[in-house]
């Protein structure tokens, strides 16, 4: 009797470890969809001059993961940035933007002019997202519109 009660609670012990296992186990997904990823800045209009500036040949990336935006320009090898951002329906609000600087601590921006060469005018700025797919995405404000291919 007392061999079957020592299996009985091995069994249990076992089973219950194992759906504890399962259970912290599970997938997590950020719920941004076709926005996360490594995303690279090809080219951006001008709106009221009807220009284009091809930046295809530059290195210059958004990296969208979770809630943050890392920006990088990879050939002036200056500071990384990191940016939070909300993504609701069409609409893409950028905000609270810091320098990318692990061993001194992110420090905030006060200048948006650092953030201009990744098409961000403002500390804080809200683009229409035109067209989002899993290689394009174009982002419009009312002065510029930005256009992205996917790595």
């Amino acid at each position: 009797m007392k061999k079957r009660n020592i299996i009985y609670t091995l069994i249990l012990s076992a089973l219950f470890c194992a759906s504890a296992m399962f259970q912290s186990c599970t997938l997590e997904t950020s719920g941004n969809g076709k926005l996360d990823g490594y995303w690279h800045l090809i080219a951006v209009d001008t709106i009221a001059t009807g220009g284009t500036c091809d930046l295809s040949q530059k290195r210059l990336f958004w990296g969208v993961q979770a809630k943050i935006i890392n920006m990088s320009d990879r050939d002036n090898r200056s500071c990384d940035f990191l940016l939070r951002f909300e993504h609701v329906k069409t609409i893409l609000r950028v905000y609270s933007p810091l320098i990318n600087d692990r061993s001194a601590g992110d420090k905030p921006v006060d200048n948006a002019e650092v953030l201009k060469p990744f098409g961000i005018e403002a500390l804080e700025q809200s683009f229409k997202i035109e067209t989002l797919k899993s290689k394009r995405m174009t982002l419009v404000t009312d002065k510029l519109k930005l256009h992205f291919y996917k790595m």
